[in-house]
């Protein structure tokens, strides 16, 4: 599921703090951004997520769903190495997201190039995805860190915007979208794929005079 809505407010960040910038081949790249809401804390994955990752994938909420089946501990550390990989190639990533407080993990955003095979969708487009874990649903921490990453997106990481895929069904998701100000775009299948996803955008804000 991707995320996002009207003007995504810059100010709900606390100063990201850039852990690492490193001079590669003409490009600034970095090792990962921590941002900071009024109750979140989002960090760069890293590998000590792992068993999270593991059990909120494999949740039987999460596998309830008719497109889920169970994934292997295995392929979970492989994705969980390509999203700790991104930010050096691309200057963002992927997010755990913590409880401020108590220092929790509740979930996983991310953002992530979109490859070729998309009706509709040029290559190389920014997709936002969430997931939270069962355990936290409805508790709104999906649109605030979704909102969170927006805004690093359309500053520090200059994108213009950004796109979310999710299917008719998912309810919960299509909430998230529509508070955080994404507007629907349409619909697209991949090549290798018979499912339908209905596609959100959401623009970086214009300029405040």
């Amino acid at each position: 599921m991707g995320t996002p809505t009207s003007p995504i407010d810059a100010s709900r960040n606390r100063s990201p703090r850039v852990h690492d910038e490193v001079a590669a081949a003409g490009a600034v790249t970095v090792d990962g951004v921590e941002l900071v809401s009024e109750r979140l804390v989002l960090r760069p994955a890293s590998e000590s997520d792992l068993n999270f990752y593991f059990e909120m994938r494999n949740s039987p909420e999460i596998l309830a769903r008719a497109d889920q089946e169970p994934k292997p501990r295995s392929l979970v550390e492989r994705q969980l190495q390509g999203w700790i990989e991104r930010w050096q190639e691309h200057g963002f990533g992927t997010w755990t997201i913590f409880d401020q407080d108590s220092d929790e993990r509740l979930g996983r955003v991310e953002l992530d190039p979109m490859g070729a095979g998309w009706a509709g969708i040029s290559p190389g487009e920014t997709e936002v995805g969430l997931i939270v874990h069962p355990a936290h649903w409805n508790q709104g921490i999906a649109t605030e860190a979704a909102g969170l990453v927006a805004s690093d997106c359309f500053t520090r990481a200059g994108v213009n915007h950004l796109v979310a895929l999710t299917t008719s069904d998912n309810k919960a998701s299509l909430r998230t979208l529509e508070k955080l100000g994404m507007r629907h775009r349409g619909q697209t299948q991949h090549e290798s794929d018979p499912t339908t996803y209905e596609v959100y955008e959401l623009a970086r804000p214009a300029p405040r005079p």
